[in-house]
């Protein structure tokens, strides 16, 4: 079920223009109206769906090695989908270009043609990531059926979850089904009302909660032709990372990312915890980026590439949307009782990281991949068995080092209100640890430089922060 008509009407093509989304001071104003939008899944015991994931527009995503090798799994057609897209070209190798402190840890993958034994990503907009997903959806699952309405509670049915009420204009109506699954994202329903509604107490101590307070802002710009020709940067214009500027956390607070994308896009971030003040024009980005701690260890070809931008700033008609980064929460659904045994959630549904690690969608992607191996073990026949107790305990042990790390990174600025009962001393430690690795690797050899953006390459980065990952990363190696 979808909250939107235009989703299900052209939401599976990306548009030719973007003006139309944009007013005359750069913001945007989609016509029709959009808000994030809401996914609900019900599904008969034999029609199960699992692909689903929801997004914001216009700002880039970080979607790791895991995505695609999930995504790939999941939709047979999807090199046919990247083809209809043309995003063909942003499929490589991934190449995080880090720098912490402003210093660059040199990656282990340099060359962008090869496709075979490397771990690859996509280099694509939150956008065109919503679109080729909705459409590998379309095209690949002839047994899914997308509704337009809102979801606005459950139904019960015994000791189970009978469907779900849904508003559409035409009124309110009930669909039937033997399977739920809360898609919902940070609207998190099931948890907020639906299934206290259907007589399923929930505990609203299942949630953890702490607010990282951080806002950032990305420029959108489109390249013409003979900038891209020009582009004034070793191994001339490449589709992805360009400079991605993270900050030591016991002396700065800012970030820095240029990325481009599909489509001759380039996104320029500026942002980071603490609110800080974030750049709206090329002069205002070089100037950020000046004061940023670790500044003069960036190569020259930055600053010629940053006067080059601001030449052409004008014709590539940038515009900036700004975001902030609200609380975030992890509902921990597998301490709760009496839950109903045709019901889960995936995604934000159930844990809501901060974007700035780029880890939602690789989080949604266990999830759903949890999700199938639970269902191909369990008889296909009805009643289902306790699917909520199989998924949500063999889920759990598997996302909670995203929730640890991000956490943990957050705490380290003393902006961040930690979670009820905590203190910002939580993951101090580990904190260190991190970076004390990061700057011991740049002493030992250029080999060790790349282990934090390797090692992020085959596992979440989160848990390349704590001792057993370095460990064993350090014996592998």
């Amino acid at each position: 079920v979808e909250a939107e008509a235009w989703a299900n009407e052209h939401g599976s093509e990306v548009p030719e223009k973007r003006e139309y989304r944009t007013t005359s001071d750069g913001y945007q104003a989609a016509i029709p109206p959009r808000t994030r939008i809401m996914q609900y899944y019900v599904a008969n015991c034999t029609k199960f769906s699992l692909g689903s994931l929801t997004v914001l527009m216009n700002v880039f995503i970080v979607l790791q090695p895991p995505v695609y090798m999930a995504l790939s799994r999941l939709f047979p057609n999807l090199s046919e989908q990247l083809d209809h897209f043309d995003l063909a070209p942003t499929l490589a190798v991934m190449r995080l270009k880090f720098r912490y402190g402003g210093i660059y840890s040199e990656d282990p993958y340099t060359d962008m043609s090869v496709k075979e034994g490397v771990p690859l990503t996509f280099n694509i907009s939150r956008e065109a990531t919503e679109t080729l997903i909705r459409r590998s959806v379309k095209h690949s699952r002839p047994n899914v059926t997308i509704k337009t309405g809102t979801v606005t509670g459950f139904t019960r049915k015994g000791d189970r979850l009978g469907g779900v009420t849904v508003r559409t204009e035409a009124g309110e109506k009930e669909e039937q089904g033997d399977f739920i699954i809360d898609a919902t994202g940070p609207t998190q329903l099931a948890f907020s009302k639906a299934l206290n509604g259907a007589g399923f107490p929930v505990s609203p101590d299942l949630r953890v909660e702490y607010n990282p307070n951080m806002k950032y802002t990305t420029g959108v710009w489109t390249l013409p032709d003979h900038v891209r020709a020009n582009w004034p940067v070793p191994g001339g214009y490449e589709i992805g990372v360009i400079l991605a500027m993270t900050p030591d956390v016991e002396v700065e607070s800012r970030a820095f990312y240029l990325v481009t994308m599909e489509r001759n896009q380039m996104l320029l971030t500026t942002g980071g915890w603490n609110a800080p003040k974030a750049a709206h024009s090329m002069a205002e980005a070089r100037a950020y980026v000046q004061s940023l701690d670790g500044h003069q260890h960036l190569p020259d070809w930055a600053w010629t590439l940053f006067d080059f931008l601001e030449k052409h700033e004008a014709e590539c008609t940038p515009f900036y949307s700004e975001a902030k980064v609200g609380p975030l929460n992890y509902i921990q659904w597998q301490q709760a009782q009496d839950l109903p045994p045709n019901f889960v959630a995936i995604g934000d549904a159930i844990m809501k990281l901060n974007p700035v690690y780029g880890q939602g969608i690789t989080k949604t992607c266990i999830d759903i991949t949890t999700l199938d191996a639970v269902l191909r073990r369990i008889p296909s026949k009805l009643p289902l068995p306790n699917i909520s107790k199989l998924f949500f305990e063999r889920e759990a042990p598997r996302v909670a080092g995203l929730w640890d790390g991000t956490r943990a990174n957050d705490y380290g600025w003393n902006t961040t209100i930690p979670a009820k009962g905590e203190d910002l001393s939580y993951g101090a430690f580990m904190r260190k640890w991190g970076r004390d690795c990061i700057f011991l690797g740049r002493e030992v050899s250029t080999l060790e430089a790349s282990r934090v953006p390797r090692d992020t390459h085959r596992a979440s980065n989160t848990h390349i922060r704590t001792p057993q990952f370095t460990l064993s990363g350090g014996a592998s190696t």
